[in-house]
């Protein structure tokens, strides 16, 4: 709800949007730095590369399939979070955080840890010789499913404990039984928190380049991603196709975002 217009204290609501005003100007300033420096010669460069539109395929399908799978885990999760206490729930809870509060670095480097165990090298090739997630496109998936679930848990929790417990007694009250009223009542009352659960999850992940670096590596037509991409194309002194590369992930990311608030309406959490 907008507050209505007061000729009182205008200087002062003046005053409190300088910061946001020096923010704003400076994303803008960085973000249009990129576009005004690319060159049509790098764009044309960028994009007759098999190698980058690959990487640009890998990128969407890996974070998009992490998103869906932590969206999965984290509406049952967030729901008994939300509405039981059980013994542990403090200590569930905490370790919940983890992954939102330790560098991606780190939690990249305790995957690979544990793919150096014996529990986790039979995992890893018990099943199929060349591996399963070390040095191979599932394995950027697992990160990023690791790194972005805690935010959908948090995110699809709040919607939870936001939607009044006694809708679903009034339900239960009526006849429906616990699946029924989870999915015809809880649900759909949660849509914005889902969505917003979803795309927040998936806006961490995008650019996930640490771990991913540490698990699965960045080999060219098989690991590389948009990320590490502009890793290699930097390090090896090629910035013009950086540039391209970077500006593709803005363009990505900012047409989710707008999409994300065009579904979300005033429900959107951020």
């Amino acid at each position: 709800m907008q507050s209505s217009s007061s000729p009182h204290g205008r200087g002062f609501d003046r005053l409190l949007a300088v910061p946001l005003a020096v923010y704003l100007l400076l994303i803008v300033v960085l973000v249009s730095g990129v576009f005004l420096t690319i060159t049509r010669k790098a764009v044309a460069e960028a994009f007759s590369e098999p190698a980058l539109l690959y990487a640009i395929k890998l990128s969407v399908v890996t974070s998009v399939a992490a998103a869906l799978l932590s969206v999965a885990v984290a509406v049952p999760a967030g729901y008994v979070l939300s509405r039981r206490r059980f013994p542990g729930h403090f200590v569930a809870d905490t370790i919940l955080d983890l992954p939102i509060v330790l560098p991606p670095l780190v939690m990249g480097l305790c995957v690979l840890i544990f793919f150096n165990t014996a529990i986790g090298r039979w995992i890893d090739r018990g099943i199929v010789e060349e591996g399963l997630f070390v040095y191979q496109p599932l394995g950027i998936v697992l990160v990023q499913f690791i790194v972005g679930c805690a935010f959908a848990v948090r995110v699809i929790k709040a919607g939870f404990d936001s939607l009044d417990p006694r809708y679903e007694d009034v339900a239960m009250t009526l006849g429906a039984n616990r699946s029924q009223t989870f999915f015809k009542v809880v649900l759909p009352n949660i849509i914005p928190s889902l969505v917003a659960g979803a795309v927040i999850s998936w806006a961490r992940i995008f650019g996930l380049f640490g771990p991913v670096l540490l698990v699965c590596g960045t080999m060219r037509g098989r690991t590389e991603i948009m990320p590490t991409t502009i890793f290699l194309e930097i390090s090896i002194g090629r910035i013009d196709v950086a540039l391209v590369v970077g500006a593709c992930m803005i363009l990505i990311s900012l047409t989710v975002l707008v999409i994300f608030k065009r579904l979300g309406g005033k429900g959107y959490l951020w």
